[in-house]
This record gives C-alpha cells, sequence and structure tokens, in this order.
C-alpha cells in the first residue's frame, strides 16, 4: 500500500476529494476513518456509493484505523485517508499510522473556531493537534484542490488568536 494522502476534511468524502485530489493522485481507496461514520449504516453505504469507478471506499473506526491500514502495507492498493478534525489525525497517529505529511483541506466555521484562510477555521483545540502533529515531524500543508497555492498554516495561527 502506498498511503498518497492523509486530508483532514470536516465534509469527509466528496467532489473536492475524489474528483479534484482523486484525478491527479489516482487512489485505489479511499479511506473515511470516523467513529460517527463507521457506527451507521446510512453513513457506511453513502461514503461507499460514493467511491468513483475503478475505486472503493472503507469507512473504519478510529480504534481499528491503524491496525487495518498497517495490515495493507504489504497490498498494492494506493490509499488516500481522511479524517474530520485534527484532533482525529493526531489519534490516527498516536495509534499507529505513520504518516510524513497530512493536508489539511476544510475545516469550515464552527461555533467557537476562527477563519484562517478561506477553508480552514480552527479553535485552540485544532490548533493544539497540529503543533503536537508538527512536534512529531509531520508536514502539515492547507490546500483544498490539487494546483492551489500550498499554506503555511501556523504562519496564520497568530491571526487566528487574535481574531484577524
Amino acid at each position: 500500500m502506498s498511503l498518497l494522502m492523509v486530508r483532514i476534511d470536516d465534509r469527509l468524502i466528496h467532489g473536492q476529494v475524489t474528483q479534484g485530489w482523486g484525478s491527479v493522485l489516482h487512489p485505489d481507496r479511499y479511506v473515511v476513518v470516523n467513529d460517527s461514520a463507521a457506527s451507521s449504516q446510512w453513513d457506511r453505504e453513502l461514503y461507499e456509493a460514493s467511491a468513483p469507478e475503478g475505486t472503493s471506499v472503507v469507512v473504519l473506526e478510529m480504534s481499528e484505523a491503524a491496525t487495518s491500514l498497517q495490515s495493507w502495507l504489504d497490498c498494492e492498493e494506493d490509499v488516500i485517508v481522511l479524517v474530520e478534525s485534527p484532533r482525529d489525525a493526531l489519534r490516527l497517529y498516536e495509534t499507529g499510522l505513520s504518516f510524513e505529511s497530512l493536508n489539511v483541506g476544510g475545516l469550515h466555521f464552527k461555533e467557537g473556531r476562527r477563519r484562517i484562510l478561506p477553508f480552514v477555521c480552527v479553535n485552540e483545540e485544532d490548533i493544539k493537534a497540529l503543533e503536537a502533529l508538527q512536534d512529531c515531524g509531520v508536514e502539515i500543508e492547507c490546500a483544498d484542490v490539487p494546483g492551489c497555492e500550498r499554506k503555511d498554516l501556523f504562519k496564520w495561527f497568530g491571526n487566528a488568536a487574535s481574531g484577524n
């Protein structure tokens, strides 16, 4: 297995992922790691049905994700992993899935979050989780779609803290 991308996107799998990133990275499988989606048959079926032709979607609980992904390392599939939040990305890393880079592609506005980029809104918990990943050596980039200018997330955190 080749881990093509680990992406944070609070919408998990959608057109930007399957059509945008998928058309550039050409994954064989999308892996959605989300406890809520994994526990809902409706959500699992919806995500699995969103797989473009020639690909598959697997929805996993966080507790099983690192082990399952590690077991696929001997396969010849290329995989994009999707998580909903920075905290989920950190949990995935801490449970044993080692990755060198992380794409922050969509954290939309919610109460308590500040917008730092048009497609990234964060709160203190998000910042702490991303800083912890960076401390582990994970390269973090912000890019909602392929071809857009990559943004260094950490230079924007000061603006988020000050409310600018």
